[in-house]
């Protein structure tokens, strides 16, 4: 069995699987050792540490020098082509997705609710 050691620590498996993705491009293999009971209690998460990417030991300096760099965000070419016409860009382009996404959460917390308290006054909690 090789030595193992963890290079970065992330609160999401999407976060983790895209760093484990940047390793594999550089060519380095990596793992994602986490702790949340099958995915059946991912609140296990904030208690474990989060998800863990690990490499071999022997490789650990080129792995936290890849994860290291940033990238600079790709812009639109819908956004820059309509500026390049002399038409005012967006001023917010992810203003829209965060009021859908804000209004999903609430109905759906108005949703839970509701159904704790049904579910309470009918005797089956």
């Amino acid at each position: 069995m090789e030595q193992t050691t963890q290079v970065a620590a992330y609160n999401t498996e999407l976060e983790a699987d895209l760093a484990v993705a940047r390793l594999a491009d550089a060519g380095i293999d990596s793992l994602i050792s986490a702790d949340n009971l099958g995915g059946t209690f991912p609140m296990m998460q904030m208690i474990t540490g989060g998800f863990k990417v690990q490499v071999r030991t022997e490789d650990e300096d080129r792995a936290r020098e890849v994860l290291s760099v940033e990238y600079e965000p790709i812009e639109s070419p819908n956004r820059t082509s309509r500026s390049s016409r002399g038409q005012k860009p967006d001023a917010e382009p992810t203003s829209r997705g965060a009021r859908v996404r804000l209004a999903i959460y609430v109905v759906l917390t108005i949703a839970a609710a509701i159904a704790v308290i049904w579910s309470t006054t009918q005797g089956t909690l």
